[in-house]
């Protein structure tokens, strides 16, 4: 009888390690308690193996089935180097604060060959684990944790494919710069480490973005301002997905270098990076100076929310032409000096400051309605109020790369404080339609949206001729060089391309309704061709209609149509123009700015604090 038992013993064992070994995995607060194939342990025989980032609150092992289920009793904090063993009874192994951990065991037969967990070792020696399993490795990456309150177990609603609201979440970062080289010499340098991370706030952003794909961009607040990646020191960035981007995420790279190349008053400026977020690898993502008042970025006059001080409220400003309703906009009928073309209600949506007085709305109300009035009329008073030269050019670059969202959404303005000034297109911001209207024709021509005032804009003499003549100096001057750029920025993100696509391309959209829609840009040197066709096709169409040009044509003088007066009820009162020797004056006197920093050399036009042994006056200098 103990030889038939012996045998049927060893059949059993040899049927197990043929063919019958289950896929075991790790589970945990961290991971909903769901078995997930990157959940799964290696097995190198009848051992079991896993090691990764991070294991935090409850965990277990087992079956996909849940026939195995064990750990240890009570609850474990480690700290420093460790290893240990936990015997099987059942239950749940809780742990706080594990780092960089590997987790093994082996299965055994008990006397009736039935499968039995044994031993379960986990050990960490303090080094950091291996990255995250599908990244390429090319490029910096930026790693988030995100916590439920009060403990150390991850809250994963941050990166579930379902998040429906933008509120911020509190966690930690830290970037590795991972050996990049080519980011390294643009002065970008790793931030923090994974054993001391910095505080962050991260949300969701976006619209159509966010709600579309579960592949999502963020908004993120820093602890303390960074030069994150070489680019602008703030505490404000944007992780933007370009999960809808078909040009090998091109869109915004090109649209925003042309706006570099063309001189427009500020354009963000962004890197690749790849993000990991409580240890789920996420594929590749593009940090983005977030459009901010800063004197890095919009450097204008920075206004308060809900001023009603008639002295402040004209600036400083940055609002949104917006294609969704929002709660903090004025809406009104688009007028057009054009018959034929979609008109769309002109959505002015307040974005700096956030919260408006009734003083602030009205002030708003009156500048876009007037500007509305003079675009339906073709009256050339419009350059009082919109900055001629800018406009120009925040055309150009929409017009080159055929953007047929442009002016419909996410196209930006800006006004600073004070008599002279006038309203700025910039920044530029989301070409997420970017290469999809024609090489040979104009966009808005085109387009399926409402394309706010352009066709307007085209008929006027004044925007005409200041077109001509910018296209002819920035063609000649400023326009070579971005075909070596796209080459460069394509070799730089081509392995994570293809590690992203290889993360998305089963992902389920948030309503379900199919797999994906993530394009597929894991050839990125195709996409490359294809947006360097489509800008030197579109270019030489561009060169037939608005001219060809000399080698080195002379930038254009700026337009010098006067301002617009302020309205009465927001002309500064009690203010002094000085028109002295300012040189002398500022002996005499000291100035401060409104935030009350004193400032050594006043600039003409600003509004400042005069103080002198005798009066504090304020004064436009």
């Amino acid at each position: 009888m103990r030889l038939v038992n012996y045998l049927l013993l060893l059949l059993v064992w040899a049927s197990l390690n043929a063919a019958d070994y289950p896929d075991m995995y790790l589970r945990g607060n961290f991971n909903g308690w769901a078995a997930d194939d990157n959940m799964r342990l290696s097995r190198d025989g009848d051992t079991y193996s896993i090691t990764v980032d991070r294991l935090d609150g409850e965990f277990k092992v087992g079956t996909a089935d849940w026939k195995y289920n064990y750990g240890s009793n009570g609850s474990l904090t480690v700290t420093g180097d460790c290893s240990f063993e936990a015997i099987p009874d059942g239950s749940n192994i809780r742990a706080e604060g594990l780092n960089g951990i590997t987790l093994s065991y082996r299965l055994a037969l008990d006397e009736h060959g039935d499968i039995q967990p044994s031993t379960i070792h986990i050990s960490t020696g303090g080094a950091n684990p291996p990255a995250p399993s599908g990244m390429s490795g090319t490029l910096p990456v930026l790693y988030i944790n995100v916590y439920v309150p009060g403990s150390t177990v991850y809250d994963n609603e941050i990166i579930s494919r379902n998040l429906a609201h933008k509120n911020y979440f509190d966690g930690e970062y830290w970037l590795d710069l991972n050996g990049c080289e080519w980011l390294a010499q643009e002065g970008a340098a790793s931030i923090g480490s994974r054993e001391e991370p910095l505080p962050l706030q991260i949300k969701a952003r976006g619209n159509y973005t966010r709600t579309a794909f579960a592949k999502k961009p963020f908004k993120l607040k820093l602890g303390s301002k960074q030069k994150m990646l070489g680019l602008s020191k703030s505490k404000h960035f944007a992780l933007l997905a370009h999960a809808d981007d078909s040009f090998g995420y091109m869109r915004n790279f090109t649209g925003f270098n042309l706006g570099h190349r063309i001189g427009l008053p500020w354009t963000p400026s962004q890197q690749p990076v790849e993000v990991v977020i409580n240890g789920d690898y996420r594929g590749l993502y593009f940090l983005t100076e977030s459009i901010r008042i800063e004197s890095d970025r919009v450097n204008i006059t920075e206004l308060a929310d809900l001023c009603s001080d008639p002295e402040l409220i004209s600036g400083g400003y940055i609002v949104e032409l917006d294609n969704y309703d929002e709660e903090n906009q004025i809406s009104m009928d688009e007028k057009s000096g054009v018959s034929g073309y979609r008109l769309d209600r002109l959505r002015v949506t307040w974005d700096t400051p956030e919260e408006y007085s009734a003083l602030q709305k009205k002030f708003i109300t009156d500048q876009f309605t007037t500007i509305n009035n003079l675009t339906g009329s073709r009256d050339p008073a419009l350059w009082q109020y919109l900055d001629l030269d800018d406009a120009v050019r925040y055309y150009i670059v929409e017009e080159i790369i055929s953007h047929i969202e442009a002016y419909h959404g996410s196209t930006y303005l800006y006004r600073d404080r004070g008599e002279g000034e006038k309203w700025h297109f910039s920044p530029l911001w989301d070409c997420g339609n970017a290469f999809n209207g024609p090489v040979d024709g104009y966009f808005y021509d085109h387009s399926l949206y409402g394309c706010t005032w352009i066709p307007s804009f085209r008929v006027q003499s004044a925007f005409n001729t200041c077109l001509r003549e910018t296209w002819k100096w920035f063609m000649s001057t400023c326009y070579a060089g971005i075909e070596d750029d796209i080459i460069s920025y394509a070799a730089h993100i081509a392995e994570a391309a293809v590690a992203d696509r290889r993360r998305w391309k089963d992902a389920q959209r948030p309503d379900a309704s199919s797999t994906a829609d993530v394009v597929n840009n894991s050839d990125i040197n195709k996409a490359r061709d294809r947006v360097l066709s489509r800008l030197r096709d579109k270019t030489a169409w561009l060169t037939q209609k608005w001219g060809s040009y000399a080698a080195s044509e002379p930038e254009p003088a700026r337009d010098a149509t006067p301002a617009a007066p302020l309205p009465d009820y927001a002309k500064p009162s009690a203010i002094d123009e000085f028109a002295g020797d300012r040189s002398a004056a500022t002996d005499m006197v000291t100035y401060y700015n409104l935030q009350g920093v004193k400032v050594a050399h006043p600039e003409k036009g600003r509004l400042y604090i005069r103080h002198t042994p005798s009066s504090v006056t304020k004064i436009i200098f």
